[in-house]
This record gives structure tokens, C-alpha cells and sequence, in this order.
């Protein structure tokens, strides 16, 4: 990437930030979806200049990450997005004439029934610290997070920055710091609140400290917190489910949609601004399915 080029994408990067309260997690897909573009320029001999790109290179590019790459649509959608908010800053800035990606419409969102876990692998993934924790002093610590990712529905990103000073034992709530500087407060469950007592007895934190402490006794990565996953995941024997970290709020959303909870309260509790992100969650069971299909009348 050649240095006006760096720098014009660095400037809209600052934009995003400070103007529309872009997450971290947000200009990192940005960053990535970029340099795909970027690379694909280079590789392919196109647009040497980033100010001269036309729509043409644009749609080059799309067919390059359906055919050659195998990219899925909702990828190629979300790539997409990110090159119009970044051309899209080049043209309000005057930086363009034309926008190239004004004519290029992204595909329709493929709407996939997400994975999540049954109840019984959700027991047996929160008794994995109990039995395969690397460390003793450790047990406790890991449980504590699985149960914040299970019993809250919270993102990655909001576990991780969560303090002590979040969490209102009075009240029995905790304050989520949410996308786009937006927060919500959702009621702790008592298996949680159990532990994050004995957690807090056991470690008397400072309130600004962070509510999961590091091996080396800071803020936890999120590489660290992915390692951890994996390893309860395989040692718990559920390696083989297409599990990941993000199902456990797929989990917690579907959970209570089956146990009567209404969407706009499902909603409020996953910080969804739009109810469209939460309606994927509240899928119907095959069981719940069956039932209902049962109660179609005898025609004998």
C-alpha cells in the first residue's frame, strides 16, 4: 500500500472513530476488507492510483472473491459495505469526482439458522474449568467467564472491557458498554451472581479493575480468551459441533426466546438496534415444530 494511499484510508479510519463511534472490532474488519482490495489491485494490475479506481475494478474485484476465492455471500456483502463507506468518505470529501461504488449493489443477506448450544452441552462446557483448568487458582476465573458470555449474552469485546465497578450487587445488574458507545443493563442471573461474589471475595479488586484478570495480571486479549474457549470446548468433548465463542450469545438469545421471552426484550438484552439482527435468533426448534405439527386434527 503506497503512502497517500495509507494515509487517505488512516484519515477515513480517525473519521469512523470519531465521527460514527465505530467499534474496535468494526475498523479492524475495515482494515482487512482493504487490504483484500488493496492486494487484489496489485495482484491483478489494476488501478495503481487509489483516487482513479472506477466501478469496473470494483466488480473485477467482487468476481474475483466469488470465484476464485470461494467467498460465501454474507462476506462478499460485508466487503462490499466496507469499500462504500470508505469511497463514499472519498467522494464527501472531495477527494473523487465520481463514486465508484454508486452503482454496485451488495447481495441480500443470507439468513442462516444459527448454531447454539443445547442445554446439556452448555452444562457440561461450565463444568469444564472445574476438571481441565491449566491451574487451580484458575478455576474459578475461567468458570467466571464462560458464565458472563453464557448468563448475559454479551459480546467478546464487552466482556472483555467490563470492570468491577459495572456490576451492581445491589441491584443484581450489570452495565454492558455495548457498540457505538451505547450501553445496557442486563439483570444477573443467580448462578452468576453466586460466582461473581466469591469471585470478588476471593480477589478484593479495585473497582476500575477489570472483572477478568489476565495470567499476567491485566486486561485478558482476545487471543487468550479464544484459546481458553477451544480448550474447554475439546476437553469437554464438543470439538466436533461447530462451536465457537460467538454461539454462546446465539445460545443465551435462543434460550429465552423458547422459554416464552419476547423479541423486544431479547433485544434490549443483546443491544440490537435493529430488531431485524434479533429475529435470526428466535428461530423455531425441530422439536417445538414437531409439537405444534402434532396438534393438526385427525382426519380419520
Amino acid at each position: 500500500m503506497d503512502i497517500q494511499t495509507n494515509q487517505l484510508h488512516e484519515e477515513f479510519l480517525d473519521y469512523m472513530l470519531s465521527e460514527k463511534n465505530a467499534s474496535k472490532l468494526t475498523l479492524q474488519s475495515y482494515q482487512t476488507d482493504f487490504k483484500h482490495f488493496i492486494e487484489y489491485l496489485k495482484i491483478s494490475g489494476r488501478c495503481e492510483n487509489i483516487l482513479e479506481c472506477q466501478t469496473k475494478d470494483v466488480r473485477l474485484f467482487i468476481t474475483y472473491l466469488k470465484i476464485t476465492k470461494s467467498y460465501e455471500s454474507n462476506s462478499v456483502r460485508r466487503k462490499i459495505h466496507s469499500l462504500s463507506s470508505f469511497f463514499n468518505y472519498l467522494y464527501e470529501m472531495e477527494y473523487i469526482q465520481a463514486n465508484p461504488m454508486a452503482p454496485i449493489h451488495a447481495p441480500k443477506r443470507v439468513e442462516k439458522l444459527p448454531i447454539y448450544f443445547s442445554k446439556a452441552d452448555l452444562k457440561i462446557l461450565l463444568k469444564a474449568p472445574g476438571k481441565f483448568a491449566r491451574f487451580p487458582e484458575h478455576r474459578m476465573r475461567d468458570k467466571l467467564l464462560l458464565e458472563l458470555f453464557v448468563y448475559t449474552g454479551a459480546r467478546r469485546s464487552e466482556v472483555l472491557q467490563l470492570n468491577w465497578c459495572d456490576v451492581n450487587f445491589q441491584e443484581n445488574t450489570i452495565l454492558i458498554n455495548g457498540k457505538g458507545k451505547k450501553q445496557r443493563i442486563v439483570p444477573i442471573i443467580n448462578d452468576l451472581g453466586v460466582d461473581l461474589v466469591a469471585h470478588y471475595l476471593d480477589t478484593n479488586p479495585l473497582p476500575n479493575a477489570p472483572l477478568i484478570i489476565s495470567d499476567a495480571g491485566g486486561r485478558m486479549s482476545v487471543s487468550a480468551v479464544q484459546t481458553l474457549f477451544q480448550r474447554y470446548i475439546k476437553k469437554s468433548g464438543l470439538g466436533n459441533k461447530g462451536y465457537t465463542l460467538h454461539k454462546l450469545r446465539h445460545s443465551f438469545a435462543t434460550h429465552l426466546h423458547q422459554s416464552g421471552v419476547d423479541v423486544l426484550t431479547i433485544q434490549a438484552l443483546l443491544g440490537h438496534s435493529d430488531l431485524n439482527s434479533t429475529k435470526i435468533y428466535t428461530h423455531t426448534s425441530i422439536n417445538t415444530l414437531k409439537s405444534n405439527v402434532e396438534k393438526f386434527p385427525d382426519l380419520k
